[in-house]
């Protein structure tokens, strides 16, 4: 049986929180705000966080091989290694139908390849919506879109063992599962809320936050309905286990969209909700440069 505890609530009134992030290798939680593009730290327990400026919005972002110094990062209009403390950046792919359609990456995630992933979206205006979907960014061969068709693409997650990526469309309101040949297949949708950020434990349960559903929804790996925790804020969007034992879940929000009578009733949206649980998460895998 799951068991999970609400400990604390970093109330930093993110506009749209996302892509959280644990670093073992200082105890530090990082996460970014995309709309106000900024990215944000949070040393653990001590519980003082800070804020650093960014050249434009940033959907997601992983940890590099060797260098804690910067991450690899997924701006709207590209990727690229960024350095928070300096602000310095060196682009590594920037796809010109992004900026040229109007849409922006999204969600990613480091895979167990060392290759970086990030979704894209269509925020509207463009003469002709170009396919967006998952982008996947491996060192010198630059970014290409892998997996096309997709409406919002969400949730990235690994099974223990690499050999199963897991994927939502928040548009749609699906999961699925891809296997190793590439061959993806539906394996959830989620009745309360639409399926936004995932990550996974080390059983491979696959743990994502349902936006609109103010709730962090877990599943087996076969995508089994098997716990539901409620959060208080109705968008939570980005989960990611951390913590000395990798026992705790923290989860980003957004307040984005809500109105004056939402925000009176879950004043802490836009907040970073920290969660204790009997689970136990797995180091995140680091891009290889």
């Amino acid at each position: 049986m799951i068991e999970v505890e609400l400990i604390d609530i970093i109330d930093v009134a993110n506009t749209l929180g996302e892509g959280v992030v644990w670093r073992a290798s200082d105890q530090t939680v990082w996460w970014t705000d995309i709309q106000e593009s900024r990215m944000f730290r949070l040393t653990w327990p001590v519980g003082s966080v800070q804020s650093f400026g960014l050249p434009e919005r940033l959907g997601s972002f992983g940890l590099v091989e060797g260098d804690d110094s910067r991450f690899v990062c997924a701006f709207e209009s590209g990727f690229a290694l960024f350095e928070p403390e300096t602000g310095k950046i060196d682009w590594l792919a920037r796809p010109p139908e992004l900026e040229a359609h109007n849409v922006r990456l999204n969600d990613g995630k480091v895979g167990p390849d060392g290759s970086y992933w990030a979704g894209s979206m269509h925020e509207g205006g463009g003469e002709t919506p170009c396919e967006t979907g998952f982008y996947q960014l491996a060192g010198a061969s630059g970014a290409r879109l892998e997996i096309p068709g997709l409406g919002i693409p969400n949730g990235l997650a690994w099974s223990p063992s690499g050999d199963a990526m897991y994927y939502a469309d928040t548009m749609e309101g699906v999961i699925r599962r891809r296997d190793e040949k590439g061959a993806s297949s539906v394996v959830a949708k989620p009745q309360q809320g639409a399926p936004d950020g995932a990550t996974v434990d080390s059983e491979g349960r696959y743990w994502s936050a349902l936006w609109g559903g103010g709730r962090l929804a877990v599943f087996s790996p076969d995508g089994d309905a098997l716990s539901a925790f409620e959060l208080p804020a109705p968008q939570p969007t980005c989960p990611a286990f951390g913590g000395p034992d990798m026992n705790l879940v923290f989860v980003t929000s957004a307040r984005e969209g809500l109105d004056g009578q939402s925000l009176s009733a879950f004043p802490k949206s836009g907040g970073l909700f920290v969660l204790r649980t009997n689970a136990r998460g797995l180091p995140g895998y680091r891009y290889r440069v």
